[in-house]
Formats: C-alpha cells, sequence, structure tokens
C-alpha cells in the first residue's frame, strides 16, 4: 500500500516532533554530564576542603587537623565557606553545561494546534483501517 503525500500540517507536525526529540536528546546528555560534575572548594585558609556533585550534594570533607584550634564559631564559619565553595563550583560547571546544550538550538516554535493533531490522528486511523 502507498502512503498518500503528507500535507503542509502533517510535515509541520513531524518537523515540530524532530526538533522537539532532538532538544530532548541534548537535554537528557547534558543532564548525565551535570551528574558526572564534581565541584571542588575550600575555605580561605585551605584548612577545610570539600567535595559535592553536579546537583550540590557533598561527597567529600577534608579537615586539616589544624582547624581543630578554631573556636566553635570559627570553625562553623570555616566549614560553611568550604561547603559553599565546592557548591559554587559545581554550579559554575552544571551552568556551563547546561548552556552548551542549549548553545545553537533554536527555541520550540509554538506547538501545532488541536486540529492539526486531531487531522493527523484522524489520518493515521483511516490508514489503519484501510490496511
Amino acid at each position: 500500500m502507498t502512503m498518500p503525500p503528507r500535507s503542509a500540517d502533517q510535515e509541520e507536525l513531524l518537523a515540530y516532533m524532530k526538533r522537539a526529540q532532538t532538544a530532548v536528546r541534548k537535554l537528557q546528555q547534558a543532564q548525565e554530564r551535570i551528574g558526572a560534575v564534581i565541584g571542588e572548594g575550600a575555605s580561605a585558609d585551605e584548612l577545610v576542603r570539600a567535595t559535592c556533585d553536579g546537583r550540590g550534594v557533598f561527597s567529600q570533607v577534608w579537615l586539616d587537623p589544624r582547624v581543630m584550634r578554631q573556636d566553635l564559631e570559627t570553625l562553623g564559619t570555616t566549614v560553611t565557606a568550604a561547603l559553599q565553595s565546592a557548591q559554587q563550583d559545581a554550579e559554575r560547571q552544571s551552568t556551563a553545561i547546561s548552556r552548551q546544550a542549549l548553545d545553537g538550538m533554536d527555541p520550540l516554535p509554538e506547538p501545532p494546534d488541536a486540529r492539526v493533531i486531531r487531522d493527523h490522528i484522524d489520518q493515521v486511523a483511516r490508514d489503519i483501517l484501510e490496511a
């Protein structure tokens, strides 16, 4: 059975679907890369270092034994600074990956209206019934 020629509406719908699939694929790849990000940070005095993943979840905190000489308030501030530094590094890397994924990607046009989609579904149903 030969397929009838596609209408302009069908071509528009197919083009829209292809562009949407490409966008989704690029964003999935970016999401995988973000999952592999390792953000690293340290306190200003480098007595505390930390690492976290691309989502900001900490994986490691390293304390130089000398940091234990600090009073509790200073120790808290020092640890917080290292953790924030690691999260900021991960965020910078993740943002760069996201921008790269979206770079050069044309914005999706408005989706086809309901009539175009309904017509396409009706045509597919007719083709099935004729087969």
